[in-house]
Formats: C-alpha cells, structure tokens, sequence
C-alpha cells in the first residue's frame, strides 16, 4: 500500500504531523525557523528532513523543492503563527505574522497536493469580519479545492 508524503510547514516541534505519520503516512520534511523546535521535530520523524526557512521569503519555496528532491507531496499541513489572530493577544490586522497563511496557499500552489490542513487559533476564521477566513476559501476555491472548515 502507498504511503503519502506530507510535508509539514510551521511544524515547530511536528505535533501535528506526528498525527499523519501515527496514522501511516510519511513525512517528508518539516519546515520551521527555530532551530531549537526543528531538533525536536526530527527526534519525533527519524525519518523525515528538516529545513530551517523563512516562509516569508518566496526563495524558501525554492529550497524545499530541492531538499525533497522532486518527489511528490500528497499532503501538505501547517499551522501558520497564531499571535496575530489570537484573542488573548492584540489582534494586529498589521501584524507580518497574519500574513503567514500565505505561505500556505503558496505551497499548496506549487505542489497541487492532494489535500491540505491548516491549523490555526478560531480568531484566523472571526477577526476582522471574517476577511482572512473568506481570502483563504477564495484562493484555495480558486485552484479547484473543496475547503471545509472545523471550528
């Protein structure tokens, strides 16, 4: 049977992509920029690559594509920052980080997995009158995805 690549961006640690490959999947490569998270994602995936990058920088999309080595991405899941959405915090529309989710649908772009994840705090869906929450269903929509949200 065919395992299916994931590739885990904002993985931190890799709690969530520790789920996906507990459920037989196989995950290719985490992708964070705090080292410290990354030397913990790669004892939890042996054997999995990890790459400290800036997915901010449109270059990063470059590396991973190298450091996979062309080999397919059947999944992609992330949990872009949530500071900027959180309610405990200031909810900076202004906020760089709020603008992470991007790198997301980048990603999903240039591979065309089969599905996606995106992890986030409820604020990503209800603040600022819902405009992040209905840009993402839009973007994704628009390359063809069906997007179904768990609150």
């Amino acid at each position: 049977m065919k395992k299916f690549n994931v590739l885990d961006l904002f993985c931190g640690c890799g709690g969530l992509s520790k789920g996906f490959e507990d459920a037989g999947f196989n995950v290719i490569l985490g992708v964070d920029n705090d080292e410290a998270a990354l030397t913990t994602f790669e004892k939890n995936h042996v054997d999995s690559k990890k790459l400290n990058g800036n997915l901010a920088d449109r270059e990063t999309f470059d590396i991973i594509q190298r450091t996979i080595e062309n080999k397919p991405v059947d999944v992609i899941v992330g949990g872009p920052p949530c500071q900027g959405f959180s309610l405990t915090g200031p909810r900076n529309f202004d906020d760089e980080r709020n603008r992470l989710y991007l790198a997301m649908i980048e990603t999903v772009r240039r591979f065309s997995p089969q599905a996606f994840v995106i992890e986030n705090v409820p604020g990503m869906a209800t603040l600022y009158k819902g405009q992040i929450k209905e840009e993402i269903i839009h973007r994704f929509t628009e390359m063809g995805y069906t997007v179904i949200l768990y609150y």
